[in-house]
Order: C-alpha cells, then structure tokens, then sequence
C-alpha cells in the first residue's frame, strides 16, 4: 500500500498549487476556497464558453451524450442525523464553541430540507440539465429540425430520471416538434448490482470491505488531524471523543459542507476548515474514486475496462440513429461512470500510464466530473452533400482531446469510431480473461 500512501501525498501537493484567488467564502485561516476542494459534489457552472464553432462548410446533424445526475442531496439520510444528533448533544451539554454553536444553530435551520431527501434531486440540480439542453438547442439549431427524433435513457435511479426529464422537457421546449421518446436503461451504470454486470468481486472493489481500503484508512487518519479541527467545533475534546470518531465527525461536517452550494443553501461550512485540512479531505475522497473506477495496481483494469459497456453503446447507437436520422441520443448516468470512460478512452490526462505520482494526482481531479458533468459528441456533415461526419468530443460543453483528435477535440468519425471500438475489444478482453481484481 505504499504506492497508496505516495499517490495521497502527491494529491495533496497537487491541490496546494491549485488555490483559487477569486473572492468568495474564505476558510478558517482567511484563505479562498478552490473549486478544486469540492470534488465531484461541485455544481455544474451557471455560464459556459461556447466550444470552437462548427467547422467550414460543415453543419451539426447529431448529438451522442452521456451525462451524470445534476445536483443531489447526500446519499444516506445517516449521513445528516449523525452531524445533526453529535451537535445537539453537545449543545445540550454546554460543550460547543462560538463556532460551534453557530454552526448547530444554522444546521437547525437547514435540517427540515434534508429530512427524508436522501439521494434525491435538488432543484439546482434540475435547472443545471435545463440549462445544458437550452444551450444544446441554441448552439445545434440544425440538428433539430422539425419534427426530428431525439432518444433518452436512464439508469435505474430516481436523481438520474428526473435529470433526463428536466432535459427533455427544456428541449422541448426550446424545439416544439421534436419527438422524444425515454427509457430506462439499467445498464447505463455498469458499475451497480441491478444492471446485472459486474460480477460480485467487481462490487466488492468499491465496497468497504475492499482489500485496499484499511491501509487507505489508516493513511487517512494519519493525515487527518481530527482533533484540531473539534477545537473549533467543542470546547472540550476529550468530551468530544467520548461522543464519536472525530474523525469520522470531520468527514461528515466536510459532506455535508461541500453540498451546501449544490441544494441551494447558503449556510458556509467550510469556513470551518482551514485551506489545509480541505486539501486533505478533498485528496481522500478523489482517490477513493481512482481506486475504484480507475487505472490503480492494487486493484485492476477491471476497474475501468466495465465503462465499455456504454462506450460500445453508444458506438452502435451512433451507427443506427445517424442512419435512421435520430437528431441525438441523451443518455444518463454517474459520475464514476464518466471517470471511467475518460480512463478507458485514454482522455487527455485520465490515462493509467502515468508515470509519477504527481502525474496521476494531476490526472484525477475529480473536480472536473461536477454534478450534471457531460460527455458528448457532436456529429458534422458536410453541407454540400455526401461526405465523412466529422465529430468533436467534448467533456462538459468544452474540447476534449484524445489521442486520435485534434487539441479541438475534432477527428473524423471512421478514425474515431475505429479507435473507440478498438478501446472496447481491449477492454471486453480484460473482462473477458481476468474475472476478478487481481487484488482479491
């Protein structure tokens, strides 16, 4: 687990050159808060560039997309009450600081929005896939002629259902004559039991009885200095320590912390933290997911290869809907879904070839998987007649470079096609030869 040990360190260092001098909440220490910090639960951006411009002569015809849940509530209603239930003991027991008392008596105020909303939603959540699809319409006007088809499918879980339909109903809205039709599609996440594709050793990877994740827990708790953070929180530590892991505690304070933006709630808690300890807890929670949907040794390439399930998808769904002249097929799905797929395409700078610590630590930042995070391809044809499409990747309405593209993020669709489905043979034969992590 050493090369663990020196992949976290090297996060570490990675995020403390990643300090953002943009005015806005400030930590503990008086520091600004980088984007960086908050992870995969960072909201999707309000505005977003327009990407390169169509290319001469060419016009849009096609959108292939995958896109992650918008915004959401934590995962786990356990995750609100024990913060709740630690904070209000220790106010009843005259135990908490200024901060502290500040800090229950704002939770106070909050927690009737979280009650019973676990996984869920946020409204947030739903306008940032209304504003993507209003964007997509306005930027690909001729893709979506009249009366054209537009397809969409889901996972199977409620956050993801009510992202498509918030995007197909603005979609509608902004191209009245479209024809969309929506499904439900559980192997969308090829990564959950109820797609019925990994196998029980796949599962086990993520799951906390992993192999990996004692060592990692250690390391974590090593780094963590739980103790000084409660200072802040109780007056008493060793009263504290009594209640709960403080560790545990500090972790879920940060959870709750980095959702606050994302359900529309203006309460700061990571004031409560210094520019340091969010480094820390950020970097542990990236590498949880390079861990399990990425290139680590110490698991396997199993980890990303299962992404090719909807690589391949979307490949033959490209071949089918451009011959029967489907305007774009919006799929969506999870962000270790997305990590995944950049992995397994060789994304500018998700590949496992990296041949440093810091290189890897640059690769994974998960920040660049937001909430409501896209992957899409937009299709070309040429205007004057018969020709080969061209395709831009892009990831989240931005160029995304892979190896057979331009730095635009553009290729012909035969190179790419090739290259893409040269990727999933690779893939389908780790499936294929290992059935199970080499770490188990």
């Amino acid at each position: 687990m050493k090369r663990a040990v020196l992949l976290l360190s090297a996060f570490v260092c990675t995020l403390a050159a990643a300090i953002s001098c943009s005015p806005g909440p400030r930590t503990a220490d008086g520091q600004p808060i980088p984007d960086r910090v908050m992870g995969v639960y960072l909201p999707y951006p309000e505005a977003v560039d327009s990407a390169p411009g169509t290319p001469e002569s060419y016009e849009p015809f096609y959108i292939s997309h995958y896109g992650r849940h918008g915004s959401r509530y934590l995962l786990c209603d356990s995750q609100y009450v024990f913060v709740h239930d630690i904070l209000s003991r220790a106010a009843a027991d005259g135990k908490l600081t200024k901060s502290g008392k500040k800090a229950h008596a704002d939770f106070l105020a909050i927690y009737p929005q979280f009650e019973g909303r676990a996984g869920m939603l946020t409204g947030i959540g739903a306008a940032q896939h209304r504003a993507i699809a209003r964007r997509m319409a306005e930027r690909y006007p001729s893709a979506f002629g009249r009366g054209a088809a537009v397809r969409a499918s889901t996972s199977a879980t409620s956050r993801t259902q009510e992202s498509m339909e918030a995007c197909c109903t603005q979609l509608q809205a902004c191209c009245p004559s479209l024809r969309i039709t929506c499904a439900t599609d559980a192997a969308l996440n090829p990564y959950s039991a109820g797609s019925g594709i990994p196998t029980e050793c796949d599962l086990k990877v993520k799951g906390p009885e992993a192999e990996w994740r004692p060592d990692f827990e250690a390391f974590c708790r090593q780094e963590i200095d739980a103790e000084h953070f409660a200072a802040r929180i109780f007056s008493d530590t060793d009263y504290a320590a009594g209640l709960c892991d403080l560790t545990d505690l500090e972790r879920g304070i940060f959870y709750l912390a980095i959702h606050f933006r994302g359900c529309g709630i203006a309460t700061d808690w990571l004031r409560l933290f210094t520019l340091d300890e969010l480094y820390t807890l950020a970097a542990c929670d990236a590498y949880t997911f390079y861990m399990e949907k990425g290139p680590a040794a110490e698991t396997s390439d199993r980890t990303w290869a299962l992404s090719a399930h909807i690589l391949n998808k979307m490949l033959t769904d490209a071949e089918t809907d451009i011959a029967d002249g489907t305007a774009a097929n919006l799929r969506f799905g999870h962000d270790g879904c997305i990590m995944a797929l950049l992995t397994l395409m060789e994304s500018d700078g998700w590949t496992g070839a990296a041949a440093t610590q810091e290189e890897i630590a640059r690769a994974w930042d998960v920040s660049q998987i937001p909430m409501a995070c896209n992957l899409q391809w937009i299709f070309y044809r040429p205007a004057a007649g018969e020709g080969e499409p061209l395709v831009r990747v892009l990831l989240n309405e931005r160029p995304l470079r892979l190896p057979v593209t331009d730095r635009d993020g553009l290729c012909g669709w035969n190179d790419l096609k090739q290259y893409l489905a040269e990727r999933c043979d690779t893939a389908f034969a780790i499936l294929n030869k290992d059935q199970k992590p080499n770490n188990l």
